[in-house]
């Protein structure tokens, strides 16, 4: 039976344990000198708060709240990427001055981590080996076994070979890496929070370092806020400008199109041709009404003159009518003493005879004069009908160059508006760029830790006493 049973196994330990013993210490030992000749690390910690973006401070009714478009399945991801970022990693270095390849050499990892892996490009692979020739064809088989060999290590050297030979360069290359691989961004599952830790050797560096990237990512939070804004800024001043001058350059030509064709626009909707018409019209009623006025006057009096309002209201007509009806009464009481041919009877009706005439032709008179009134008016018509035939002749002439004037005008009150709009609205971005509210604080700030992070004594040792035991 090759089987083994939990006896056995027990036995065989039995058996070795001072060997087993020999290896866990000799593990356990070496874990240990490896542990207290290890540079010790520190890890610091800093804690931010992101949340929900707030809505405006100061808003308007044609903007749009960009809470409402807040996606928190996407946001939060997004923004831990951003604390990741080699935009905020450069940032903090410059802030806190940490790169030093400029000037000289980079030192071994720009927190105190691993060697630079700018230290690999101090020697350049060699290029590819020319083509062979004529000569080297008709070389022996093993030749080519050496090229292939050649060619082979070449692009194995090519593989970690910069695609750039600047020192500069690959030094900020080398401090990036080694400073993006000291931070370490970690949520806090549940919750908004999310934790920036730092690993160095220098405790007070850790701290600072953990601090500066907070402030700078709520720093470039704002930043975008207000890069939106001043580009939204700069874009209407653009487009102002243009704007204003197609507004001028539309004003100019509406007073060129009406000057040549000597249109005067009183406001937006009345012209002086369009207010002659009006009045003509109103002047030829007017007329109408006095010629049939007048006409009406005249036909009466023609029909029967002495008993029409004109001669009724005449005073000499008046008087003249009651000089003889007192001679004609003065005349039936003499009628009855005298004879009619007695002298003074003649007398006195050559005297009813003077006033009849005289009565007759200041009806004539008056009748003259309606009738001149009548003929007048009549005159005063025709006159105001003939100038308001040519007004409306004009008036539909200007109509139809006011086609023309009617689309400049539109063109003109567009560009207007439009003009108006946009310094409105840069008035908007101008009182809303200042006030943008951040979404992101610090909760915890970072301080200098007291006891290194790394190297731990219990696990090293753990690790040790397991590998000397699996030798063993």
């Amino acid at each position: 039976d090759d089987s083994l049973d939990i006896k056995a196994l027990l036995r065989i330990l039995n058996k070795y344990k001072w060997l087993l013993l020999a290896f866990a210490l000799l593990g356990l030992a070496a874990s240990v000198v490896k542990t207290l000749t290890s540079t010790p690390l520190y890890q610091a910690s800093s804690t931010v708060q992101i949340e929900r973006p707030p809505g405006r401070i100061v808003s308007f009714n044609r903007d749009v709240d960009s809470s409402q478009d807040y996606d928190d399945y996407l946001a939060l991801p997004t923004q831990i990427e951003l604390l990741r970022s080699r935009a905020l990693a450069e940032r903090v270095i410059d802030e806190l001055n940490l790169d030093r390849s400029r000037s000289q050499a980079p030192a071994p990892g720009v927190l105190g981590g691993a060697s630079s892996p700018a230290s690999a490009a101090g020697g350049l692979a060699a290029g590819p080996r020319p083509p062979a020739s004529s000569a080297d064809r008709d070389a022996p088989w093993w030749f080519f076994l050496g090229d292939l060999k050649d060619r082979t290590v070449a692009g194995y050297e090519n593989l970690g070979k910069p695609s750039v030979s600047d020192q500069q360069v690959l030094g900020r290359e080398a401090v990036v890496g080694s400073f993006m691989g000291a931070v370490k961004i970690e949520p806090v599952r549940g919750s908004r929070l999310v934790r920036i830790n730092v690993v160095s050797p220098e405790p007070a560096k850790a701290a600072r370092v953990a601090n500066a990237m907070a402030q700078n990512f709520m720093s470039m939070s704002m930043e975008r806020k207000m890069e939106s804004s001043i580009y939204a800024r700069n874009f209407l001043q653009d487009q102002i400008k243009v704007s204003k001058a197609r507004l001028e350059e539309s004003e100019r030509t509406l007073n060129t199109y009406a000057k040549a064709n000597s249109i005067l626009t009183l406001d937006e909707k009345t012209s002086v041709i369009n207010q002659t018409f009006t009045d003509y019209s109103s002047a030829l009623s007017k007329a109408e009404q006095e010629r049939v006025k007048a006409e009406s006057q005249y036909r009466e009096m023609e029909r029967s003159p002495e008993n029409s309002a004109q001669v009724l209201d005449n005073k000499t007509v008046q008087a003249f009518k009651e000089q003889k009806a007192k001679l004609e009464a003065e005349y039936l009481v003499n009628l009855g003493t005298y004879k009619p041919d007695f002298p003074k009877m003649l007398q006195t009706k050559a005297q009813i005879t003077e006033l009849e005439l005289r009565i007759k032709a200041e009806i004539a008179a008056v009748l003259a004069s309606v009738k001149a009134q009548y003929d007048a008016a009549k005159r005063q018509e025709e006159q105001v009908r003939a100038r308001l035939q040519e007004t409306r002749k004009e008036v539909i002439q200007t109509q139809d160059k006011g086609v023309d004037l009617s689309l400049l005008k539109r063109e003109l009150d567009t560009n207007r508006q439009i003009y108006d709009n946009l310094l409105q609205r840069l008035k908007e971005v101008g009182v809303t760029s200042g006030v943008a509210a951040n979404n992101i604080s610090v909760v915890d700030v970072a301080k200098a830790p007291l006891f290194p992070f790394k190297p731990d004594m219990s696990v090293n040792a753990a690790i040790g006493v397991a590998v000397g035991l699996m030798l063993g």
